[in-house]
């Protein structure tokens, strides 16, 4: 790995500015903005790096990159891992808290700071690298690589299923790469190996056609109270959500799951710390094991309300609109359009029929690769003889991304690792990686592609 780590090291400063340049054109398909620039340089990268593209467009959304790098004369041609990345980010807003612009993608302090560096454009530079280290080392590449990269990911990657259903056997390989990962705030590399399903609902309540005068509230009630109340009835104060049948289908897990769970870090106070937490775990009144209830149970959260007025100073109203927007994380083997259905059925059952329910973007199922399939094991190992660091394998994450149409079109074991780590702040202003765990995913990909290549299952 030594003359892996010199290579790395010629090609950072080139690495580093073609993410720079990436990083300055925006993507975020949330607003439409910039995709279709986006598209060609993300297409030049991968030509950059010696790998062929086609740019799929003909499923709908934004448009999916397809690359592919052959392998070298010594390579195994009958091996096959991709990668799964997206160009697409989110917002920048709220522009104000960001330190320096976030399109500027500067540099301090050893870190590179701007939209979507850690989610997720970093990650498509650092693997396009090492395959060209691999190159400088070994004369070629020890397998064939191929990349999905799609524009959406940030949205619900909506049209993606129907990409990987007609292109399957474009996308064909035996194994995939997922985008994110790092260290956590121990400084230990964090894998993960599925991630939970989400249905995003959008609710709607409509008492009035105009905001009426605040004294009417003596015989009139009103949107904002009406969708408080409807929300009430979803979730009790323990954390319980009360939507029926919302359980029926979570696959409980195997012993050997929960073994895997419970061997994982945990430090209560750290989490609060971290976060600013005001209030205890919600798990604590139940007794239950915060790092369960993190990767096995569904959850039900209310993430936006607005009704009224809410500027500063008073305005006495009743207002005539309200909306919420609620996402629940699924498990396997639940399914989003039935807990849509299930809601609508719980608000009609208690007398809320009047509020209007949408599921936004599709919904997405839950999927997690087999814990003690070879490739997990592999991704272990290689990341622990690259990091020289410890290594924590996470069932699957408590977040959300499309991995369940790769495992359903493809059938491959799915491992996520990357290069962010504890403070990256992907989502929020100042997102920013470090430029020495840039560094360490490239040898960990240039590792694991070498072991890959001779590997059976």
């Amino acid at each position: 790995m030594e003359e892996l780590k010199a290579a790395i090291e010629r090609r950072f400063p080139d690495a580093v500015a073609d993410l720079q340049r990436y990083l300055r054109q925006p993507s975020v398909a949330a607003q439409d903005l910039g995709i279709e620039a986006t598209v060609h340089l993300c297409c030049d990268l991968v030509g950059q790096a010696g790998g062929s593209f086609r740019v799929l467009d003909d499923c709908g959304g934004n448009p999916v990159v397809y690359a592919e790098f052959e392998p070298g004369p010594h390579g195994n041609p009958d091996r096959t891992l991709l990668f799964y990345n997206h160009y697409d980010v989110q917002p920048a807003e709220p522009i104000a808290e960001w330190t320096t612009p976030p399109w500027a993608a500067e540099i301090r302090d050893g870190k590179l700071y701007a939209r979507g560096v850690a989610d997720n454009k970093g990650e498509q530079v650092v693997r396009l690298t090492a395959l060209q280290a691999l190159r400088d080392v070994d004369g070629g590449l020890p397998c064939r690589v191929k990349f999905l990269i799609e524009g959406e990911e940030e949205v619900g990657s909506a049209a993606l299923p129907r990409y990987l259903a007609k292109y399957r056997d474009l996308f064909r390989a035996d194994a995939c790469i997922w985008e994110f990962g790092g260290r956590d705030e121990l400084e230990r590399v964090s894998l993960v190996a599925g991630v939970k399903g989400m249905a995003y609902l959008q609710l709607w309540c409509h008492g009035a056609d105009v905001d009426l005068h605040s004294s009417l509230g003596a015989f009139t009630d009103n949107a904002a109270w009406r969708m408080v109340q409807a929300l009430a009835t979803l979730r009790d104060a323990h954390n319980r959500i009360l939507i029926e049948g919302f359980y029926e289908h979570v696959r409980k897990p195997t012993a050997a799951e929960v073994a895997a769970v419970q061997r994982l870090p945990y430090d209560g106070a750290a989490l609060r710390r971290n976060y600013g937490l005001r209030h205890p775990f919600i798990t604590e009144a139940k007794g239950q094991d915060v790092r369960i209830a993190m990767l096995y149970e569904p959850t039900c959260t209310i993430c936006g309300l607005e009704s009224g007025y809410y500027g500063p100073g008073s305005k006495t109203v009743l207002p005539r609109r309200a909306q919420a927007k609620i996402d629940c994380r699924l498990v396997p083997d639940m399914d989003p359009d039935d807990i849509y259905r299930k809601v609508r059925r719980h608000l009609d059952r208690r007398g809320f029929s009047d509020i209007e329910v949408e599921l936004l973007e599709g919904g997405e199922f839950p999927y997690r690769s087999p814990i003690d399939h070879p490739f997990v094991h592999l991704c272990v190992q290689t990341a622990r003889e690259a990091y020289g660091a410890e290594v924590v394998l996470w069932p699957n994450s408590a977040g959300t991304g499309p991995m369940h149409p790769f495992g359903q079109h493809l059938g491959v074991p799915i491992v996520s690792t990357g290069s962010g780590y504890w403070n990256s702040r992907a989502h929020a202003p100042d997102e920013n990686v470090r430029l020495s765990d840039l560094k360490e995913g490239m040898l960990h990909i240039a590792h694991l592609l070498r072991r890959f290549s001779a590997t059976r299952w």
